[in-house]
């Protein structure tokens, strides 16, 4: 097996590095353990409009990236260490989850952790989820990558995937919400690092097999572009969100305010706001075809003289699921 360490914490760039390797080496198993700095990582049929408390993520100016593989949103921090297989896929006619789980499993086990395979994807501790899976397949060649909560920073993680107070019309996949728990609480060894973790997880692994591989310039700069071009861009972050409508209402009678908004594309192309029975059309206009998100809409809203603030700020925290 090839062992590949991450030494970036970009989250584009990480994301980039896997889809690189599994496109250009064609041949052979390969490992790669890495970290994000703060980020939240999509699957790639979610809607980020739905899975996100948006004005938290907005306000902290945490990345969104859009990952290749489906499945859920996770929030990773330096605390989250990451593992990716590649590998062929060999006679696989679908996913299959238990033989790239059963060597994390056995690694945790041997440090004291009492990790099991739970539902399809997921390592928990007990009911407690420690790690969640995805998988993507293409020309013959299989990624699953994984999260390993080992030490994160779980009042974050709860801080920005909360969902959103709006429904939701869409085709997206959706995330299921778990209890979750950080595997540093349950190792023997206390004083054990997340460094240490990495390196014990990737001789574990490989079981003494491996050889380590660093990329050459030519490498790094094909994944730098990558990264910048596909994994940097609203557009794939938000833009591949499935087309939705968002339908909210706050408050009641007279003050009520009543929203209906479609979007595709991330942008907004279709919107109904009323407050009562009256249709507030100058905002309706202002807000057709602007990007969703928090501080865009805040920012059109506020230039708008035709509205008081206390029906602009009803507007926003209405559209934004804000309670």
């Amino acid at each position: 097996m090839y062992y590949i360490e991450g030494k970036c914490q970009d989250p584009c760039y990480n994301l980039a590095l896997e889809e690189y390797i599994m496109e250009t080496r064609k041949e052979g198993a390969y490992l790669i353990l890495w970290s994000n700095k703060d980020s939240i990582i999509m699957g790639k049929y979610q809607n980020a409009f739905e899975e996100l408390n948006l004005k938290a993520v907005e306000e902290d100016q945490i990345p969104v990236v859009r990952r290749i593989s489906g499945g859920g949103t996770v929030f990773h921090d330096e605390g989250n260490l990451n593992f990716s297989f590649l590998t062929d896929a060999g006679g696989l006619g679908q996913i299959e989850y238990d033989e790239f789980l059963a060597p994390v499993i056995k690694a945790l086990r041997s440090l004291g952790v009492k990790a099991g395979k739970r539902k399809v994807c997921d390592i928990a501790i007990g009911e407690q989820k420690i790690s969640g899976s995805a998988q993507c397949m293409k020309k013959g060649r299989v990624l699953h990558h994984g999260t390993l909560l080992y030490d994160a920073d779980l009042n974050r993680l709860r801080r920005y995937l909360r969902p959103p107070g709006y429904m939701v019309e869409s085709k997206s996949v959706k995330s299921v919400r778990s209890q979750v728990a950080n595997i540093r609480d349950y190792v023997d060894d206390k004083n054990m690092t997340i460094g240490q973790f990495k390196d014990f997880l990737a001789k574990s692994i490989c079981s003494g097999n491996v050889e380590k591989i660093e990329l050459s310039g030519k490498e790094e700069e094909a994944i730098g572009k990558l990264a910048k071009e596909k994994y940097g861009t609203w557009e794939w972050n938000y833009g591949k969100s499935p087309k939705s409508t968002l339908v909210c209402e706050k408050g009641e009678g007279e003050e009520k305010i009543s929203i209906r908004i479609q979007i595709r594309k991330g942008l907004i192309e279709e919107c109904s706001i009323a407050r009562g029975e009256i249709r507030l059309k100058p905002a309706e206009e202002k807000l057709s075809g602007i990007r969703f998100g928090y501080q865009r809409i805040r920012e059109i809203l506020h230039q708008e003289e035709s509205l008081n603030r206390e029906t602009k700020n009803a507007i926003l925290e209405t559209i934004c699921g804000l309670n």
